[in-house]
């Protein structure tokens, strides 16, 4: 079966703070859709009145029990707030924190038609919030691609949306908060939108979002396993972002350690080894037992090393508090996430 709509779960990072250290790994912690301060706290009195800014990040996690892949991922700002704020995405990694995310200059966001745009026009004119034009959290960049939309949600099934590419080259002009985006050369829009309702955000795109493992690595003078023909199982539910160190205590008996979960184990090369997430109850991941994959001569001491990377996607939000910002009761802003899969 393909990856359903309530598989696309929204996850918060290890650290919520308003610190250099906020953000880091993947939590268990769930971000609960429609529910108040599910990602940002309340704007006080008191940073309305002097301004702030703000990061959080979040991972997009695809809880497939069949370890699918959510292909062509593309992430966006469906609905700015409606308050005098304003949030803008970054894209970011499997461990950065906001040391480094303050650092980034590459931004994401929405804005609204300015102009009616006809069916077959190339070029489109919209208007940003403050700030997030040229010189600022500029949203819009040569080759972006662009969601273009009427709907009134990101789910409702009326209305138009389509995805297109800005052109490679001058294809951003701004005036003040206003931008005209030229379109790639032969691409033009499949339907018309009024500028009373007409939405354009640009797009993230990432890789294909699933489960993996990278720097395989043994130490040993003769064992070996053939990663080949039998390579690590990393589980999409109960996969993490962690540094593994199997240490062998004799010729077919070995631990696992995770960098930060510490032991989490211990296995034989005669069984397939699984070590238990128990926040999901599913396994970090699995090796597999016998020969093959299990070859040579492994001893005490023997060592092998490799990283598991969650089947998740990570986005930071930035939110910007002008000073002298209103009060707005219900204020929430709506980003979204669309793929496929297999």
């Amino acid at each position: 079966m393909s990856i359903q709509a309530n598989e696309i779960k929204w996850y918060k990072s290890a650290v919520v703070n308003d610190t250099s250290g906020n953000g880091g790994t993947l939590s268990t912690n769930e971000c609960q859709d429609g529910v108040k301060n599910n990602v940002w706290p309340d704007v006080s009195q008191a940073e309305r009145a002097t301004g702030s800014v703000k990061y959080r990040k979040t991972f997009i996690k695809v809880a497939n029990d069949d370890d699918l892949a959510l292909l062509n991922p593309q992430i966006f700002v469906e609905t700015n707030t409606p308050g005098d704020d304003s949030i803008v995405l970054l894209l970011g990694t499997q461990t950065d924190t906001q040391t480094q995310v303050v650092g980034y200059t590459r931004f994401y966001g929405a804005a609204n038609l300015h102009v009616n745009a006809n069916a077959g026009d190339a070029t489109l004119v919209v208007t940003v919030e403050n700030g997030n034009g040229l010189g600022g959290h500029e949203i819009f960049r040569n080759g972006d691609l662009l969601r273009v939309s009427d709907q009134t949600s990101v789910d409702d099934t009326s209305g138009n949306t389509e995805f297109v590419r800005l052109a490679s080259s001058a294809a951003v002009s701004w005036s003040g908060n206003q931008a005209t985006l030229t379109l790639a050369s032969g691409v033009t829009l499949a339907n018309a939108y009024l500028a009373t309702n007409g939405k354009v955000a640009s797009v993230i795109e990432v890789s294909d979002v699933e489960a993996s493992v990278s720097g395989w690595s043994i130490s040993s003078a003769a064992g070996t396993y053939n990663q080949v023909t039998s390579p690590v199982a990393v589980d999409h539910i109960g996969s993490v972002e962690q540094n593994w160190t199997i240490t062998f205590t004799n010729a077919t008996q070995f631990n696992c350690q995770g960098n930060t979960l510490g032991l989490v184990g211990t296995g034989s090369i005669g069984s397939a080894f699984a070590p238990n997430n128990p926040a999901f109850s599913k396994p970090y991941f699995t090796l597999a037992n016998g020969s093959p994959p299990w070859g040579g001569t492994w001893a005490a001491t023997d060592t092998i090393s490799f990283t598991t990377h969650p089947a998740a996607v990570a986005i930071w939000e930035k939110r910007t508090v002008p000073a002298g910002a209103n009060s707005f009761s219900g204020n929430k802003v709506v980003v979204a996430i669309t793929g496929e899969s297999a």
